[in-house]
């Protein structure tokens, strides 16, 4: 017997220390979560317990009997343990609770148990006889109600445990097994002794804990118990917006979020334990082929390698971002995590702005070309109208000619006046052939493809020239003035497209045309006030084009846009695409800058700033 309890000592007095240097160990974690706060109750219970054993059995060995007052202290701790492990169990699954009344109201059978405890020798109700030996103990009425609840709380703390770490599964499964199997050892003790199963001493509850000590000891330093939210990190992997699947070293699935499951849910169901290639059957040959390639690759260079592939069967139709990483400790390769980003909505939003920038490049076209037509029907319809005068006049001194012809009063005089009529329409003929073929060659560098344009260069002379010929009747038929002046000293060429940069500034000088407003007639004061001036200066090495007006100008708040999105003055007659595409050309194509300055009812000037060469 003595042998016996000499062993039962050192167990015991192992649980003290192991309970301690728990303690200590805990109090120093910086983790300040209610899972912690609860734990620590629990220690402090199975402290106050195992003191309570410790000095009832050294006065037991020193004195042959048992203090009763230390066996009250032990009761006490014995009664408030189930509430703390249930409360274990449900902040382990909630990660926070709010203590309200429905939870205070657990703490009401321990207290009483406590009362009765120290109250026995009154009433008999919770022993009719004590002994440190079960076999030995007679229990009275009230020990068996407290005992049910006790174990009931203990059970669905445990419950929690078992429940929501096979939830979690995974990393989390081992701790909570630690846990479980922690919690597991003292339970079934404790009902062997009060059941009288096994021939027990009271004090093989306190070294039961022992065990749990030790299981608890692993799961908080080995697994990080205390500083990790099982359910909360559960919680959040299934929110994240991007799939997981965890493999092992064999490929096989050891963990996978809910994400991951709902993105495959139509085709496939993701299991645990189950081959990685075997549920990824619906993959075609080559597809398959290449995904095990990439992660020989990413199990070679233990690095992540992230690559985008298209899933496409009959009911699934997605793009991903698949990033596949290598599980490493030490040098010990573990596993990999495949992680899935969809991107499907982003290839929907691309598709989309891609068509949408084609329809805007059509719809700037299709502009573009009706101010060309406009520009075509201003510079080719005075020429071709005076063509046509002269070939009315040709008509004309041809017939007078055909009646001179024998006709004695016709004299030689006027058969050379007659010819010198004829040249004259033939001459202005060739003069107005001659101006439409040099409109038409301007009119045919804007029109051109911008496939099929070279980067050439051309001078400042020849950009004149296209804006005098392209602008001239427009300006005219709109009763404007465009006042032309290059201030430069020297001639420079610019690197470029002569058209694209022609175009720019034709739709600058269109725009102040219309900011002074459409007009049938006009005086000649009103035409003096209707100026456009097209400026060319040097700025460092940049050449500076101005278009300046005198019009409505544009308020503060379009002007801040007005590069940026596609904003007009113009009301239903304008799309505001000139303007952004304008300076879009001049960004990209030249390099340069575009900007404006503008007082409302004071007018407006236009800046392009393209670089300059010296000839």
């Amino acid at each position: 017997m003595i042998g016996k309890i000499d062993i039962s000592l050192v167990l015991l007095l192992m649980s003290t220390v192991i309970i301690i240097i728990m303690a200590y160990m805990i109090y120093k974690n910086s983790n300040k979560s209610q899972l912690k706060n609860v734990f620590i109750s629990i220690i402090v219970l199975l402290f106050i317990w195992n003191i309570g054993t410790l000095l009832e059995l050294c006065v037991r060995l020193r004195y042959g009997y048992t203090e009763m007052v230390f066996i009250n202290i032990c009761y006490f701790s014995i009664s408030f343990i189930p509430i703390s492990i249930l409360l274990f169990g449900i902040v382990y699954a909630h990660t926070r609770i709010k203590f309200s009344w429905k939870y205070l109201m657990l703490f009401i059978i321990p207290l009483l148990s406590t009362v009765l405890i120290w109250t026995n020798n009154m009433h008999k109700l919770f022993f009719v006889k004590y002994s440190v030996n079960n076999k030995d103990a007679i229990y009275g009425s009230y020990f068996y109600f407290h005992s049910v609840y006790s174990y009931i709380c203990i059970f669905i703390g445990i419950s929690y445990l078992v429940v929501f770490s096979i939830k979690n599964s995974g990393y989390f499964s081992k701790q909570s097994l630690f846990i479980v199997i922690g919690f597991l050892v003292p339970v079934f003790v404790n009902i062997a002794f009060t059941l009288n199963l096994l021939d027990l001493p009271f004090l093989s509850n306190s070294i039961a804990f022992t065990i749990f000590g030790l299981f608890e000891m692993i799961a908080i330093f080995k697994f990080n118990f205390l500083n990790l939210m099982p359910i909360a990190m559960g919680t959040i992997v299934d929110r994240i917006s991007d799939g997981f699947i965890v493999i092992d070293e064999n490929f096989r699935i050891t963990d996978y979020n809910k994400t991951m499951q709902n993105i495959f849910d139509p085709i496939v169901k993701i299991k645990r334990k189950h081959y990685l290639f075997n549920v990824l059957g619906f993959f075609k040959s080559h597809e398959m082929y290449h995904f095990k390639e990439v992660i020989r690759k990413v199990n070679v260079m233990k690095e992540s390698i992230i690559f985008e592939h298209h899933f496409c069967e009959e009911k699934f139709d997605k793009y991903f971002n698949i990033e596949i990483t290598p599980i490493i400790s030490g040098e010990n390769h573990l596993g990999n995590i495949i992680l899935l980003k969809d991107i499907t909505q982003n290839k929907v939003n691309l598709k989309k702005i891609s068509e949408q920038q084609e329809q805007i490049i059509e719809q700037e076209r299709l502009s573009s070309l009706g101010m060309l037509m406009g520009g075509i029907s201003h510079n080719l319809k005075t020429p071709i109208m005076s063509i046509a005068g002269c070939i009315i006049a040709l008509e004309d001194l041809t017939k007078e000619y055909n009646e001179s012809v024998g006709n004695t009063i016709v004299s030689e005089s006027d058969h050379h006046e007659i010819a010198d009529e004829m040249l004259t329409n033939i001459n202005d003929i060739k003069a107005h052939f001659s101006y439409m073929s040099n409109a038409l060659t301007a009119i045919k560098n804007q029109v051109a493809s911008s496939d099929t344009r070279k980067e050439i260069s051309f001078t400042l002379e020849e950009i004149i020239q296209n804006i005098e010929f392209l602008m001239k009747y427009e300006v005219k038929s709109n009763f404007c003035n465009l006042i032309i002046s290059n201030e430069t000293k020297e001639n420079f060429l610019i690197n470029g497209d002569i058209g694209t940069l022609v175009q720019v500034i034709d739709n600058l000088i269109s725009n102040s045309i219309q900011s002074y407003g459409k007009i049938t007639h006009t005086t000649s004061a009103d035409a003096s006030s209707r100026n456009i001036e097209f400026i060319i200066f040097e700025k460092g090495d940049y050449i500076i084009f101005k278009v300046k007006d005198y019009g409505r100008g544009v308020t503060q708040e379009i002007k801040d846009k007005l590069f940026k999105e596609m904003v007009t003055t113009k009301g239903k007659e304008g799309s505001g695409i000139g303007l952004y595409l304008s300076y879009s050309k001049i960004k990209v194509m030249f390099q340069g800058d575009m900007w404006l300055e503008s007082e409302e009812e004071k007018g407006v000037s236009f800046y392009i700033k393209v670089h300059k060469n010296l000839i």
